[in-house]
């Protein structure tokens, strides 16, 4: 097929399986990360002790954060440990602990951001355009003219050693002005500010038509749909919803997906426990007449979809794995039938049945004296249920080819061991 023609079918396909869908999402940009500014005493000559911050916010700000620490210093160089404020934001948001209420507003999380130390003390005042003029006005002879701007209440604390902030107020004009209150002592003063944007995302959600095909593929793993079945694929069906985006799922082979389901199908039956102990002995007791059914009509697939469903439900026994195997041999799943082979093998590694469908699986791909090996070992034994190997091997080549497999050895084996 065509290179091209085969990724325009695999878009219409994860297309058809999928919708596209905005959903509001918040991420935390950080505009100040643990700057230390240090602010002189006001008897100190040189230096200042006042300082402008201003604070600019990205587009798409709903809210925004800031937090100080304070040091009691002389030395102009003094560093203060960041709080870390992004990446405590950052969490919240991943925890879901920060989201979006009402309009442009966020939830309020000041109780869960850890507040830093501090032994010193500022006031910082959060104030507009109106507000910074006043705070840096001076008069003709270099005093300041106000001693306290106007300032929102929000984000502003006097005499404090340190803080932490939400702010709900978004302008262009915003600005963190500082002043050292102390006559004597000076300060150094760290400072984050991290501002919570909220901005729109396309993201995959399931088609309800998708849906219902990933039911209905669960439900065909069943061998009776009751309700019992149709209560466990809904929780499959939501468990793959969760964990799968459409178009990741669909890329997936037919054996990936099978293996996705039928796991989703385990851990669903232990969760719910098919409501009580009694209702699972009456389902599998239900399974196994109608595995006697099934052989006698020759349905493959459904013997194969029983026999899987006994292994959902916990009944991993010898026999219901040579069961599925042999199953697996007559639709030429040679690899996957090995498996449970293996299995089997390793709860009784003498079964005769086992060992013989172990034979039968080197007879089918190829590795005729590995299988000759095992046949010749036990040809004249007697199996459990008083058959005599050798009859039962007869049956099963002759299965094989009622299933449709050729094999140039058969004829050999049958030539070899004398079989009928």
């Amino acid at each position: 097929m065509n290179k091209t023609l085969l990724f325009f079918l695999l878009l219409i396909n994860i297309n058809s399986l999928s919708a596209q869908s905005t959903t509001t999402v918040l991420k935390e940009k950080s505009l100040i990360k643990g700057q230390t500014i240090y602010l002189n005493s006001k008897a100190r000559i040189g230096g200042k002790n006042r300082l402008v911050i201003p604070v600019t916010l990205p587009a798409n700000t709903v809210a925004w954060y800031y937090s100080f620490a304070t040091v009691t210093t002389s030395n102009e160089k003094q560093r203060v440990q960041s709080s870390g404020l992004e990446m405590q934001i950052a969490r919240l948001i991943s925890d879901g602990a920060l989201s979006l209420i009402g309009a442009g507003l966020v939830t309020n999380v000041v109780a869960q951001l850890i507040k830093p130390s501090g032994s010193g003390a500022v006031d910082i005042y959060l104030t507009d355009a109106n507000g910074q003029k006043q705070f840096e006005k001076t008069n003709l002879v270099g005093l300041h003219s106000y001693d306290v701007p106007v300032f929102y209440k929000e984000g502003t604390a006097q005499n404090s050693r340190n803080g932490v902030f939400q702010i709900p107020i978004v302008r262009k004009d915003l600005s963190i002005c500082l002043r050292n209150p102390s006559v004597t002592e000076g300060v150094a003063v760290s400072l984050d500010v991290v501002a919570i944007i909220s901005s729109k995302e396309y993201r995959e959600i399931w088609s309800a038509k998708n849906l219902e095909t990933l039911y209905a593929d669960c439900l065909s793993k069943f061998s009776i749909k009751d309700s019992a079945s149709e209560k466990i694929c809904e929780c499959a069906k939501n468990q793959i919803k969760t964990a799968y985006v459409p178009s990741s799922y669909v890329s997936l082979s037919n054996i990936e997906k099978d293996k996705i389901i039928r796991d989703n199908i385990r851990t669903c039956t232990r969760k719910m426990g098919l409501d009580g102990l009694s209702e699972k002995e009456v389902r599998i007791n239900e399974i196994f007449k109608l595995i006697e059914g099934q052989k006698i009509t020759k349905d493959l697939t459904g013997l194969q979809v029983s026999y899987s469903e006994l292994i959902s439900l916990g009944i991993t026994t010898p026999q219901v794995y040579n069961g599925l195997a042999f199953n697996l041999l007559c639709q030429q799943e040679y690899q996957e039938a090995k498996k449970y082979i293996t299995l089997g093998l390793g709860k009784d590694p003498q079964d005769l049945y086992l060992l013989k469908n172990l034979g039968n699986y080197y007879l089918l791909t190829g590795q005729y004296d590995q299988a000759m090996e095992i046949y010749r070992a036990h040809k004249n034994e007697k199996l459990p249920d008083k058959r005599k190997f050798k009859e039962s091997l007869t049956r099963d080549i002759k299965e094989f080819e009622r299933s449709g497999i050729k094999n140039v050895n058969f004829e050999k084996v049958r030539k070899e061991l004398k079989l009928k």
